[in-house]
């Protein structure tokens, strides 16, 4: 996929409890927490430059339905060419997940071996 090359964009760390975890990551690891970008079921911490941001999920079938299971691990690869890279996936053979408009992006998954969900990521223009 030379044209459509991708690169890890951001972590989420899928948690059954979602202010315990907080909690443990500002507390007792140390991370600063960016408040710009939390939700009820998220919470997001500030990175150094040239590094890859992360934030938490809370990882429940009651609040979200289809929700990933908590312990799971979500990557977040960018590309700017999202279109291309998943037309490129399907002619592979592959079953990419249709192409969703989120706030933070516009994204589809497609499964990998071992059950992982990846995620192919556009941020939006700035």
């Amino acid at each position: 996929m030379s044209s459509t090359r991708a690169a890890v964009n951001f972590i989420i760390f899928c948690v059954s409890d979602l202010e315990a975890s907080f909690k443990y990551f500002t507390e007792t690891l140390g991370f600063e927490a960016d408040l710009t970008q939390n939700s009820p079921v998220f919470r997001s911490f500030a990175s150094r430059e040239g590094t890859t941001p992360f934030g938490l999920f809370l990882a429940s079938e009651a609040a979200i339905p289809g929700s990933p299971q908590p312990g799971s691990v979500r990557i977040y690869f960018e590309t700017d060419k999202l279109e291309e890279m998943r037309d490129e996936l399907v002619a592979k053979g592959a079953e990419p997940a249709a192409i969703e408009v989120q706030p933070f992006g516009s994204i589809f998954h497609i499964p990998a071996p071992d059950g992982h969900l990846v995620t192919m990521l556009r941020p939006p223009a700035q």
